[in-house]
């Protein structure tokens, strides 16, 4: 868990994406249904690869928001690589084919305000330390 400290967690997805794309793993993958879960109501939910993905970066995004309270140096470390992450996220969106999906934007849109709320709370929590010494 210590590792994930100092790793902006977007970019293993972006990683992920590129390990598919290396692997000839059609991104077409992440819309075959997953699992189906009988709900109580009756319906079948059947959430597909991409949904769990989508799931994943919310979480992620969650961790990284906790991350962001911390205002040590290696937080800004830690935003410095997230707005790279971010780079790479909108870069390969816009010229690669195999990120030109709405999986991969809500990704990109997730590492963008990962990379706007991490400056924002890591200010905000700077200048109350600073305020109450």
């Amino acid at each position: 868990m210590n590792a994930l400290n100092y790793i902006p967690l977007f970019a293993l997805f972006l990683i992920t994406y590129w390990a598919m794309h290396l692997f000839g793993i059609s991104h077409e993958r992440l819309y075959y249904v997953a699992a189906h879960v009988q709900l109580p109501s009756g319906t079948v939910w059947k959430p597909t690869w991409g949904d769990l993905m989508i799931l994943l970066g919310i979480v992620a995004l969650y961790i990284e928001l906790f991350k962001a309270t911390r205002t040590s140096t290696m937080a800004i470390v830690d935003h410095t690589l997230s707005t790279f992450v971010l780079i790479g996220f909108f870069t390969s969106w816009l010229v690669f084919d195999w990120a030109g999906n709405s999986i991969f934007l809500t990704l990109t849109f997730m590492a963008f305000l990962d990379v706007i709320a991490g400056f924002t709370i890591t200010i905000s929590t700077a200048r109350r330390d600073l305020a109450m010494k």
